[in-house]
């Protein structure tokens, strides 16, 4: 049985972890292994109290997952899943290099999900995930949208590109599939399939149109924080903030916008 490198991509609350739970959760630990660099960057920030450095942070965990990366890439381990969150062409590049490196079968899954509740988790996901980590980043009498401003710029810029970064990527690995998963509680739909040097064939030319009007996300929308609670996340507390758009797209068809 040949070996595989799994990319899972899509944006926080896409359904990657539960997409990796149910497929792969009663595997072993010698048949599977899942690496997360974003997830060990807030587990490790979290060991700390009060400033906290997160460039210190990150160039800790950079060495301690690139010992961890290259440790399962090129041992036994029958399949490695590796979080691929906002479908980065760079960052997919290089897993991908690493991977033909370990004569591995390279396959990628990537999930979209829809511009409502999917929205708010996946901005509490992102952005709150590190604001609850890095405390310095807000400061008490700080106000919340300027403060985390670049963050949500990022956030929309990542949702911005995916379109173009799916169309780079999926003809580079070995077999690739794009999912909708945009129902609650419903089996994904698979929008696109794609094969190593060939193109990408459409399977669900609707939900590829949806997918597309990412291209039109304006990265500096306006927007407001109206507030935000804090709730209890696999027995861990997490802030959600509340968040209104405006302007979101360039050609105001913010109804129909799946992200």
């Amino acid at each position: 049985m040949a070996q595989v490198l799994e990319l899972v991509g899509g944006p926080p609350a896409s359904g990657k972890s539960t997409y990796i739970l149910l497929k792969y959760g009663g595997q072993s630990n010698k048949d599977f292994v899942h690496l997360d660099y974003d997830a060990m960057v807030v587990k490790e920030a979290g060991k700390y109290r009060g400033e906290v450095d997160q460039q210190e942070i990150r160039d800790h965990v950079s060495m301690v997952y690139g010992r961890e990366r290259s440790a399962v890439f090129y041992g036994n381990i029958t399949r490695v899943t590796v979080d691929w969150p906002f479908c980065v062409s760079k960052r997919a590049e290089e897993y991908i290099s690493i991977g033909r490196k370990a004569s591995r079968f390279i396959e990628c899954n990537y999930f979209t999900a829809q511009a409502t509740e999917a929205w708010k988790r996946s901005l509490t996901r992102h952005v709150a995930g590190e604001y609850n980590a890095f405390t310095v980043f807000l400061k008490k009498d700080a106000d919340i949208a300027e403060t985390l401003r670049p963050s949500f710029r990022m956030f929309l810029e990542a949702h911005r590109d995916m379109p173009a970064s799916v169309e780079r990527v999926f003809p580079q690995a070995d077999a690739a599939y794009l999912w909708d998963n945009n129902a609650r509680d419903a089996m994904p739909v698979l929008i696109a399939k794609c094969f190593k040097g060939e193109k990408i064939e459409l399977l669900d030319e609707n939900c590829w149109e949806r997918f597309q009007l990412k291209r039109e996300i304006d990265i500096d929308a306006e927007f407001d924080v109206l507030g935000s609670q804090v709730e209890e996340f696999m027995g861990k507390p997490r802030t959600l903030f509340q968040v209104k758009y405006s302007k979101l797209l360039r050609n105001k068809r913010e109804k129909e916008f799946i992200l």
